[in-house]
């Protein structure tokens, strides 16, 4: 196996996880989105023109998807990229909604049990 077979096998691989995280996320399953990220994750999200910027880490997004104030509508998902740097993935997406639209870049690590989402950086648009 060569070192660009591997490679294109991990960037399946983590396609697949994230693909399956936003949908999960979509879908409001809970006990998934919690099980897919990692204890130290941390976002930043700002709503497009807005000049402010809105964070929380894995606890307060797992609440806020509970109380159903994220999530809950299915969105198309268009990977434009996925790098790797040692352990870390990072994935360049988009995501639309019929009511909104996501530029994203999200970092994922690779510790002994498999991806774990550990980044998100969102610009959130209004349609």
């Amino acid at each position: 196996m060569t070192i660009q077979t591997k490679m294109d096998g991990e960037q399946d691989i983590l396609k697949r996880e994230f693909i399956s995280l936003m949908k999960n996320i979509d879908e409001r399953k809970v006990s998934e989105v919690e099980s897919a990220f990692h204890s130290d994750y941390t976002d930043s999200v700002s709503i497009k023109g807005s000049g402010s910027i809105f964070s929380s880490d894995k606890t307060k997004y797992i609440e806020s998807l509970k109380e159903g104030k994220i999530g809950g509508v299915e969105r198309e998902v268009k990977v434009h990229s996925i790098e790797f740097l040692d352990q870390f993935g990072f994935v360049k997406a988009d995501l639309e909604s019929k009511v909104m639209k996501f530029q994203s870049v999200y970092t994922f690590y690779n510790d002994q049990n498999g991806w774990k989402i550990i980044k998100a950086v969102v610009v959130a648009e209004k349609k």
